[in-house]
């Protein structure tokens, strides 16, 4: 066996080789390559015996072949959390934690999320920190996010993997949704309210089911997340210029006589054109956004138009009455289940009137109509 190391003139031990053989694979990381093993363990150098050879092998698969993770992924999760060998969790979709081990020491943590950004073709480093891509993973669909160490007083790199559903969920599993595919196929104008990962974008993708086939979808995002099966459709992924943005993405999709405009989230300047879309007579508009209840979101979107509405200039009482005109239901999300769904009926003064369509039963069984003032 040929040595890297020409100073060695005697066999390595096990602790030593393996040391060596990580600087070795180091080193051709520090080139942007991931070898193979067939032309790696050539350049290792001269081993004591033929058990540590199988040794290094065996530690090489697992960080370049990650061949500790297909276990991993076996486990029903929407999202998993590497923040370190032995704190890792994965979140379900009842959204329940639940805690795994990470077969590596701590060094080879860090080489084998390089070795992901690697071989994803990521630029992933000190200067550029975090890295947000899609990806296959033991034939499965994640969007991946890395987190360099250099950020944290740790020190500790991270990985958090997004599951990308293959096909849409079926509605049942959200909950109480008997009363929305009736409400879509009316072309209510819905909005989807939750926290991070309550599932807001998995319920938009199911409801994009009970549309019909022959119309026109815009769907516009930031992240590729929104799994549509229609055939008829528009797609835009926001970039990072102005003329790739949602903003400017939602003035293109008014131009293409959509039959719907669905927004993957509302987070700031797209709001506006949303808003103005719903009130210029479009009808069956969707979008999600960040709150914690479903009168939280109004007020969201509310702030959101006031921040960037621009020469609009509008109050709030005003801005406040435009919205509950024109939006009709909003749906919360919490734990991937449904929690609440109101129908919005129309404000005073700034302060939106709506009717709880869910929860709508008391704990006597009898209907509960009443009107709620926030």
């Amino acid at each position: 066996m040929l040595s890297l190391f020409k100073e060695d003139e005697i066999p390595l031990s096990r602790e030593i080789a393996l040391k060596r053989s990580r600087e070795l694979l180091v080193s051709h990381l520090n080139k942007g390559t991931i070898p193979e093993w067939e032309d790696f363990f050539q350049e290792l150098p001269v081993l004591n015996e033929a058990e540590d050879l199988q040794v290094i092998k065996d530690n090489f698969l697992k960080l370049t072949k990650w061949t500790f993770l297909g276990e991993i992924l076996e486990q029903e999760g929407t999202e998993f959390f590497f923040h370190a060998p032995d704190l890792s969790q994965v979140l379900n979709f009842q959204g329940e934690k639940k805690s795994f081990h990470v077969p590596l020491g701590i060094e080879d943590w860090q080489l084998w999320l390089e070795i992901l950004s690697i071989h994803f073709k990521q630029n992933w480093n000190v200067g550029q920190p975090f890295a947000s891509f899609y990806g296959t993973l033991c034939s499965k669909n994640f969007r991946l996010s890395l987190i360099h160490g250099s950020t944290s007083p740790s020190g500790i790199s991270k990985l958090v993997l997004r599951s990308l559903s293959a096909r849409p969920h079926d509605l049942k599993s959200f909950g109480e949704t008997h009363i929305l595919p009736e409400l879509v196929r009316e072309k209510k104008n819905i909005l989807i309210a939750g926290s991070t990962g309550s599932g807001k974008t998995s319920l938009l993708t199911s409801l994009l089911g009970v549309i019909e086939e022959k119309e026109h979808l815009v769907v516009l995002e930031d992240t590729y997340e929104i799994l549509s099966p229609h055939l008829y459709q528009t797609r835009f992924l926001a970039g990072n210029s102005m003329e790739t943005s949602l903003k400017a993405y939602l003035s293109y999709a008014l131009r293409l006589s959509p039959d719907r405009i669905i927004l993957g989230e509302m987070r700031s300047h797209e709001v506006v054109p949303f808003l103005m879309a719903m009130n210029t007579g479009h009808r069956g508009l969707m979008g999600t956004i960040h709150a914690s209840s479903a009168v939280d979101a109004l007020h969201r979107v509310a702030l959101l138009f006031s921040l960037y509405a621009g020469e609009a200039n509008l109050s709030f009482e005003k801005v406040m009455e435009l919205i509950c005109r024109n939006m009709e239901y909003v749906v919360f999300m919490e734990k991937k289940k449904i929690k609440e769904v109101i129908k919005i009926l129309g404000c005073e003064k700034g302060i939106p009137f709506y009717e709880s369509i869910y929860p709508s039963f008391a704990s006597d069984g009898e209907a509960r109509n009443s009107f709620n003032l926030f």
